[in-house]
């Protein structure tokens, strides 16, 4: 067949010696450059604690010149990481979406798409389990945590949700295509459990049946504070709500018991996801 994946496949000129197209093909290298990612932010997660962030990491790479020119001492730096712990993306999400792409690619593989269409359907379906999760958790956390910025057009985080949109968008434009190459999705007793946890830890998250601590910011509009429905181990906080910036900053409370539901949560609906999108042949 054709089409534009064929093309990719063909093409074969270089400029300057270069193939500016070439990598789109070679997905076993794009594997490989995930799988060294996945295994080095599990190998950070356990090192730098439960609730590692790569800003933890960022840290450590932007204080590495600074410190062998003797500007910086380890001590310093290791305050400064210290200080970040729990704050931004947690390393614990690369690993679980980096092993969902690792296995949507290779079962891809299996079921003949490969190279450029492989590398595009891997990727433009990982991002969509992505894009689904966090358009649900930001409807939550806007609606639960009276933090209504997290759930608008507005800037800055308008910018966010039109990111996740657009994910789940081209995600399933990509599913609809790979259906129309006589494929179908796969419903199994594997979803069904998949999905079950997903419901079950999404009720443990918003019913948080232990203990939390409450946080109480001063805002703008007036004093905020943290409800018991959907509880967090960081918030992001709207200082200044009236003044139409739609960004917040982020506040870290320790709860390994509530993060651990949370990643497990995490878990459940990417791989309720994956387990769905994992296509079979209608001829099979």
């Amino acid at each position: 067949m054709d089409n534009i994946f064929t093309k990719i496949d063909n093409y074969n000129h270089n400029i300057s010696g270069f193939n500016p197209i070439g990598s789109l093909k070679n997905i076993s290298i794009w594997r490989r450059y995930i799988f060294i990612l996945t295994i080095a932010s599990a190998f950070f997660w356990i090192i730098l604690g439960f609730e590692s962030t790569w800003s933890q990491i960022s840290i450590y790479m932007q204080s590495i010149p600074v410190f062998l020119i003797g500007q910086t001492s380890f001590t310093t730096i290791q305050a400064q990481v210290a200080s970040s712990y729990g704050l931004g993306q947690h390393l614990s999400t690369a690993v679980i979406y980096g092993i969902c792409f690792l296995i949507l690619s290779i079962h891809l593989e299996k079921s003949g798409i490969t190279k450029s269409m492989n590398f595009f359907f891997s990727t433009s379906i990982s991002l969509m389990s992505v894009g689904i999760y966090e358009i649900l958790y930001n409807i939550l956390y806007s609606t639960l945590q009276n933090q209504p910025w997290a759930f608008t057009l507005a800037w800055k985080q308008g910018l966010n949700i039109s990111v996740f949109a657009f994910f789940t968008i081209i995600g399933a434009i990509s599913l609809i295509y790979l259906y129309s190459l006589n494929f179908k999705p796969h419903f199994s007793k594997i979803t069904l459990i998949l999905l079950f946890g997903s419901i079950i830890t999404y009720a443990l998250w918003v019913f948080f049946p232990f203990s939390t601590t409450s946080l109480a910011i001063q805002t703008t509009s007036g004093l905020w504070t943290s409800t018991n429905l959907f509880p967090q181990t960081m918030y992001a906080i709207n200082l200044n709500p009236t003044s139409g910036i739609a960004i917040g900053d982020a506040f870290f409370v320790q709860n390994n018991l509530l993060h651990f539901i949370n990643v497990l949560n995490k878990v459940f609906v990417s791989f309720t996801i994956l387990s769905l999108i994992l296509i079979r042949s209608k001829q099979k």
